[in-house]
């Protein structure tokens, strides 16, 4: 009888379960055998602003590469869900019931583009926190530096050409019912300047704001990646790269001055007493001090170079201040009204001439979901910061003080979709950090 090897035994599970997964033509997988999610769609969505601009697809850009983001992410399977993402989800569920209130068609067709919009920037954070072998900080960074060159150019062009109007191609094949709509007009076919002369005003305000519909849209933008900027100064290799990102920064000065825009120059404020704020609580006195110093100089820069002037005077002659505190009580009685599913789009109030619900993001939520609704997306704010709390990186702290900055300015600033989407990817890069437990290119 010929003796035959003895096969060990084992209780663990199976061999066949412990070789990774076979391989499949075109889908790439990590070492753990999970399909690796490609870094393209989120990176596209920022390095392709521009081109989205001009063709006139701003519109449609977050859903089309939202449902492609989506798709991965169902085929890889398995998604971790990292600290906020049940507290967004929590928050879309309620917009969905929300929807209750819709009361027809046309309004139907705003409330879902905004619904896909907030959806889209949650599938954005998903798909960040899931792509950590394909996706890191530093390449979002260069996106967005990216989104804030194309914000810049443009509002430079806006001094020089305030009435130009972009004619894209798609607005030559949209039907003229939806050119009417004049959101939709403004997306299609794009100005590069918001030009106000009001009663009283010597000449008239020329205000950037392509790539944006609105001026406010330009300047919330403007507040939130200027300070990204200089962190990814301190990041970037190479002189050539660092001196143009300096001129960048110095020649940005002078849209951003154009505007006017008391609420972006108050937005840079909060950020870098935010900042300091977070590097003295963290025991780096010195990095605290050295913003502070740059805030100083900066106040000290904008008070001899005329922009507080700039500002009072369109404040003289536009009465915004009085005219906000009516719209805010008028919104607020009308929520009270519907406190609990809000009225699922803004509304225009005859008795004032403005849209409730649009003089302030807060305000939206608060008008559109309720004080549920409100309460859930500040909830998410303050799950990612409290979560990512104990990463020791600077760069987490800049990003802890832009998401802090967002849950303060909303009360008068607006949020369109890339607004939130830089909010949401500063979010998903605390969130990934804190549960890897390293810094944020871990």
């Amino acid at each position: 009888m010929r003796a035959t090897a003895a096969v060990p035994r084992t209780d663990s599970a199976p061999a066949a379960l412990l070789l990774p997964a076979p391989a499949q033509p075109g889908v790439e997988r990590t070492p753990s055998g999970e399909v690796k999610l490609p870094a393209w769609p989120l990176l596209a969505m920022l390095y392709g602003l521009p081109v989205f601009w001009v063709a006139g697809l701003t519109l449609f850009v977050p859903v089309a590469f939202g449902s492609i983001m989506a798709l991965f992410l169902l085929m890889r399977g398995g998604l971790r869900a990292t600290p906020g993402a049940l507290c967004w989800l929590a928050f879309l569920g309620w917009v969905v019931v929300c929807a209750i209130s819709v009361s027809g068609p046309l309004e139907l067709v705003g409330y879902a583009q905004r619904t896909s919009d907030l959806m889209a920037v949650g599938i954005a954070f998903l798909y960040y926190v899931n792509a950590r072998e394909s996706l890191s900080f530093t390449q979002v960074l260069r996106g967005l530096t990216v989104v804030w060159g194309t914000v810049v150019v443009l509002g430079l062009l806006a001094t020089q050409f305030p009435d130009f109007r972009l004619v894209t191609p798609l607005s030559r094949i949209m039907p003229g019912g939806l050119l009417r709509n004049e959101l939709v007009r403004e997306l299609v076919m794009p100005r590069l300047a918001e030009v106000q002369d009001p009663w009283g005003a010597e000449e008239p305000f020329v205000r950037p704001a392509a790539p944006f519909p609105y001026t406010n849209s330009w300047g919330m933008a403007y507040a939130l990646l200027t300070p990204l900027m200089m962190l990814q100064w301190t990041r970037i290799r190479g002189l050539g790269k660092r001196t143009l990102l300096v001129l960048g920064m110095v020649v940005s000065v002078y849209p951003a001055v154009q505007t006017s825009n008391r609420g972006m120059f108050l937005a840079l404020a909060l950020f870098a007493l935010l900042l300091t704020a977070r590097f003295v609580l963290a025991g780096r006195l010195g990095m605290g001090l050295s913003v502070m110093g740059i805030l100083g100089a900066a106040g000290l820069g904008a008070l001899f170079g005329g922009v507080f002037d700039a500002i009072t005077e369109r404040q003289e002659v536009s009465h915004t201040t009085s005219g906000r505190s009516s719209i805010y009580q008028a919104t607020f009685d009308k929520v009270l009204e519907s406190p609990v599913v809000g009225w699922a789009m803004p509304d225009m109030d005859p008795s004032i001439g403005i849209a409730l619900g649009t003089q302030g993001y807060a305000w939206t939520l608060l008008y559109c979901y309720g004080f549920l609704g409100l309460a859930l997306f500040y909830v998410f704010l303050g799950r990612v910061l409290l979560a990512s709390w104990s990463v020791m990186d600077p760069a987490a702290y800049v990003l802890q003080s832009m998401v802090a900055t967002v849950g303060l300015t909303i009360w008068y600033y607006g949020l369109s979709v890339t607004q939130c989407l830089i909010m949401m990817l500063g979010a998903a890069v605390l969130s990934r950090a804190a549960t890897d437990g390293g810094g944020t290119d871990g």
